[in-house]
């Protein structure tokens, strides 16, 4: 691993004291809709990829009563950091951490009743291989669910990247944000899966509530604490247009708030199918 994982930088920030409680609840409608999608049963034993810092492991492994969750992800620190949260939360016996890729599962053939990623699926390496390694895992009828960001022309996106776009000069989208957004062309998520052997694929475009517990301007810091895509963005604000720039977004994150809440719309691809 390197010395600097900025995926691992950002498990920490979302783990925190100062940002945990507000974080969960931020991803909590993303997660419960990938997980009705899995349709979990309460013995399922289910596979997490992209499991980053803990959810929706951790989440699933609140809904069962009888079966287990492995959390897998490449980054060790983030393991460690779910980890903890298992044990804090008292799930701690239902959940094995694993680090590894998804294209090489380190798993024998039909041992998982479900597979589960949440915005992980659009970063795979090689996404057949990944897809393929996922089926392999599989049980026979086993269903593999994945939840994947909709276009890139969305609140949040506007509000935050946007913004930096429209204030400093001479930015442009990061080739790794916009790989976030791969999927968002109707049909395109449902196709990989259709292409690497799943039956009864189903492809739904969803608009769900992302809610924050606090102010326009917890929410902009979190955003910049979190932003591992779009740090060289981040980096790219100079000095003079800092204030401009944080001005600006919180005025537009505002325009979500209601009381002490923000309730930002997201839009995003959850396809399903099965082994």
């Amino acid at each position: 691993m390197p010395d600097h994982d900025p995926w691992a930088s950002a498990s920490e920030v979302r783990t925190s004291a100062r940002w945990h409680s507000a974080a969960a609840k931020w991803g909590q409608a993303l997660t419960e809709a990938l997980l009705d999608a899995a349709n979990l049963q309460q013995d399922s034993v289910v596979l997490d990829i992209a499991a980053g810092s803990g959810d929706p492991a951790l989440s699933i492994a609140q809904r069962l009563t009888q079966g287990s969750v492995v959390a897998l992800d490449p980054s060790s620190p983030g393991l460690l950091l779910a980890k903890r949260q298992a044990e804090d939360m008292g799930v701690g016996s239902r959940l094995r951490f694993v680090q590894a890729d998804a294209e090489r599962l380190p798993f024998p053939d039909s041992c998982f009743d479900r597979v589960t990623c949440r915005c992980g699926i659009m970063f795979f390496a090689e996404l057949d291989a990944a897809l393929g390694e996922i089926r392999r895992a599989l049980k026979p009828s086993g269903r593999v669910s994945v939840l994947a960001w909709g276009p890139f022309e969305q609140p949040f996106v506007e509000s935050t990247v946007g913004v930096i776009l429209r204030i400093v000069p001479g930015t442009t989208v990061p080739e790794a944000v916009q790989a976030a957004f791969k999927f968002a062309r109707s049909g395109l998520l449902s196709a990989a899966l259709q292409r690497n052997g799943f039956r009864s694929v189903e492809e739904q475009h969803l608009t769900l509530p992302r809610i924050w517990a606090g102010l326009p301007l917890e929410l902009w810091q979190y955003f910049q604490e979190v932003g591992t895509l779009e740090r060289p963005l981040l980096e790219m604000i100079p000095g003079g247009l800092r204030p401009d720039v944080d001005r600006v977004a919180c005025a537009a994150l505002a325009r979500f708030r209601t009381g002490d809440t923000i309730t930002v719309p997201a839009q995003v691809v959850l396809a399903s199918g099965v082994r």
